[in-house]
């Protein structure tokens, strides 16, 4: 027995030694399973993304829907790799991430990522990007609707792409965008909501008022948005007789149309478009309380505002054409023998 002790005391250092190698037998940052440990490309990374992202970037069809199917089965853990993909890989592998992430159950998850490809220089990404923001959804939409007056153009346009591709999701957030302080901002939101027809309809409350600016570019932007919509008359009359008003609750304080007259002459110049035409119905209902931006109209409007003015003025105080200039007593007299 004391020899036993003895023998396993001498040759206890020896057996220290075997078990600290034996725990270093594979290499460093390979597991027992042959796998490269996560840590080694940083936590929650897996290893198996950098070659998806390279197949889903690639041209190989057959190889891109087997690399979709795994990255599908995959899920919301493989955000982690396709971010880190999309920050630091070629074209190709970027290309393939940000394809990635509008896969993910969750792409909004890695909406700071998505944003900064929308800035990528490889166009395809930015491409891909607006692909995943619009997976997104509601969410990432009013990020997007934000950056339509950052001053790189490339982002402005991958944004607008990405919420063209959302569809019907980032109308709530483009009709909010309509009150931005940058007129660029504002027009393009226009033209995304027009771009949508039909499915902008609960647009038009807020594109009216966003007709209450100075900026005429952005008045045809917004009129164009509003025909192309193609909403019914009455409710783009009801909405454009409440502009300008202060309004109380639900009522106007003032009388209905006053405050709205000077903005309606102004889309008297898009003649014989449906909403000249409501707006130019909306002005014979105001009458009286229409003639002093009317009569501005005459003496400074465009040729088109000057005549649907002088038109106007001619219905509501006939005794007012003998005032008006001769230039346009000559025109109404023409429109008024027309057959």
């Amino acid at each position: 027995m004391k020899f036993a002790i003895r023998l396993f005391v001498r040759f206890l250092p020896v057996l220290c030694f075997l078990l600290t190698a034996g725990m270093g037998l594979a290499s460093p940052g390979v597991t027992s399973s042959g796998m490269t440990d996560p840590g080694e490309t940083g936590p929650g990374v897996n290893p198996e993304i950098p070659a998806l992202a390279d197949i889903l970037g690639g041209t190989d069809p057959e190889a891109r829907a087997r690399a979709v199917v795994r990255l599908k089965a995959m899920g919301q853990p493989a955000m982690p790799g396709l971010v880190a993909a999309l920050a630091e890989g070629d074209a190709v592998r970027r290309r393939g991430a940000a394809l990635g992430l509008g896969l993910l159950p969750a792409p909004g998850l890695a909406d700071k990522a998505i944003v900064a490809a929308l800035a990528d220089p490889d166009t395809t990404v930015r491409s891909m990007a607006a692909h995943a923001s619009a997976a997104a959804g509601p969410d990432m939409a009013p990020g997007l609707v934000g950056l339509l007056a950052d001053p790189d153009p490339s982002r402005r346009d991958a944004a607008a792409y990405g919420l063209s591709l959302m569809g019907r999701k980032a109308v709530p957030a483009l009709a909010a965008g309509l009150a931005a302080p940058d007129a660029f901002a504002r027009a393009k939101a226009a033209w995304l909501l027009g771009h949508l027809g039909q499915d902008a309809a609960p647009a038009i409350p807020a594109l009216i008022r966003a007709l209450d600016t100075d900026d005429q570019r952005v008045v045809h932007v917004l009129a164009e948005a509003i025909d192309t919509i193609s909403p019914p008359p009455a409710l783009v009359w009801h909405h454009l007789m409440l502009l300008g008003a202060p309004c109380s609750g639900l009522y106007p304080q003032a009388r209905l149309g006053r405050a709205a007259a000077p903005i309606l002459v102004r889309l008297l110049d898009r003649p014989g478009t449906p909403l000249a035409q409501t707006a130019f119905r909306a002005l014979l209902g105001i009458g009286n309380d229409a003639i002093p931006a009317l009569s501005r109209a005459v003496a400074t409007g465009t040729p088109s505002q000057r005549t649907g003015a002088a038109l106007l003025l001619s219905d509501i105080d006939p005794a007012s054409v003998l005032s008006l200039p001769e230039d346009l007593r000559q025109s109404l007299s023409g429109l008024r023998h027309q057959p």
